[in-house]
């Protein structure tokens, strides 16, 4: 395997998170010290071209990062932190009659903002705000994020609680509606999925207990890899395995995880198969793929582009079609997880089976057993 090596690199502040553009080489770095967002045009060179509220204070006690939002198509940027929404785009930035809340995201068409939960943290409901009238239409509660399934005509979001959460899918459309299948993984604290570029595989990375990256085939959502990332020998003082550190790049079948030792591990998801390069003197703080498959990442106030060459691919719409075909919607109101199958990628439950089932093993899943739990004293 040829050693990756940065093409550019610059120094930066320090970033937490990167979120690339779906569609044009854009990248933004959410800070850790201060609620502010970088700006950064990433294609052969990397340069910054612009920020949000680099000026501000650093962090309260109880500060949020901000959340942003690429547009799908322009170069056009959503961030939600201070208690305002702001527009940026390469012109200037401008403030939204929006209500600031936790998660932003714009409708696949780029006509709305989606924003949940519903302020003031309402967390039964989100809101599609229409931004060329103003109107509001609410919508089924979601956290995390919004990625589009490469191919199109899928997106998928998350619903976290604290004994398990939902990877949740729905149909491109004027709102999210859910359908009748979903993942669902132990505990909460789980990033939003990455679908590799030919959209065969999406992995997640999380928990709250143990740092681990899974790994499931779509449309057939089985798990194939589960990845414990154990904290690597001689860390520096308080160095921890990050939370924004995994992507998929140009090459489809390998997914790229940023360690706190500095490198960046090739793993082979078909063979189980992995790659050690080395690249930063510092920990990898966050890592992600840009719009053209190849690798941006943040370390100690150091940023740098990675390219992964690879022959193009393109995700197949046949994927995407299978899925929709074995799933409906399910109903707007009440609990979502009344209404869906759930999968862990291991074993598959149906609605009515969990709201009879009194009986587990050890070796089932926590969310499961309380589930079992819950059934036999409510009966």
């Amino acid at each position: 395997m040829t050693a990756v090596q940065a093409i550019a690199r610059i120094p930066t502040a320090s970033i937490g998170k990167l979120v690339c553009h779906p569609k044009l080489p854009l990248v933004a770095g959410i800070d850790q010290d201060r609620p502010a967002v970088h700006l950064y045009y990433a294609e052969r060179v990397l340069r910054e071209i612009g920020s949000v509220g680099a000026d501000s204070a650093e962090y309260g006690k109880f500060d949020h990062w901000p959340v942003v939002a690429w547009h799908p198509e322009r170069p056009e940027l959503v961030v939600s932190a201070g208690g305002e929404t702001v527009r940026w785009t390469p012109n200037g930035t401008s403030v939204l009659d929006v209500a600031v809340s936790f998660d932003v995201a714009f409708s696949p068409d780029g006509q709305s903002l989606w924003t949940s939960p519903t302020p003031p943290e309402r967390y039964d409901r989100s809101d599609v705000i229409d931004l060329g009238t103003g109107a509001v239409m609410p919508a089924p509660v979601w956290d995390g994020g919004i990625v589009a399934h490469p191919a199109g005509g899928l997106v998928a979001t998350m619903q976290s609680d604290q004994g398990a959460s939902f990877v949740l899918f729905s149909r491109p459309g004027e709102k999210l509606r859910f359908l009748d299948l979903a993942l669902i993984l132990e505990s909460n604290c789980w990033g939003l999925p990455v679908f590799s570029s030919d959209g065969r595989y999406l992995a997640i990375r999380g928990n709250t207990y143990e740092h681990q990256v899974l790994v499931f085939e779509f449309p057939s959502l089985r798990r194939v890899r589960k990845i414990s990332l154990r904290e690597p020998k001689r860390l520096k003082r308080n160095a921890s395995w990050p939370w924004g550190n995994v992507a998929f790049g140009a090459r489809p079948g390998a997914l790229w995880i940023g360690t706190p030792s500095g490198t960046l591990l090739e793993f082979d998801v078909e063979r189980g198969r992995t790659t050690k390069h080395k690249l930063l003197r510092s920990a990898v703080t966050s890592l992600a793929s840009t719009s053209s498959g190849d690798l941006v990442v943040a370390g100690d106030c150091e940023l740098a582009l990675v390219p992964v060459p690879s022959p193009r691919t393109v995700a197949d719409p046949a994927t995407v079609a299978e899925f929709l075909a074995s799933t409906k919607e399910i109903p707007d109101e009440g609990l979502t997880e009344d209404h869906v199958v759930h999968t862990d990628g291991v074993g598959t439950w149906r609605p009515e089976e969990l709201a009879t089932i009194t009986k587990t093993s050890p070796g089932d899943p926590h969310w499961l057993r309380s589930r079992a739990w819950t059934n036999v004293h409510r009966y």
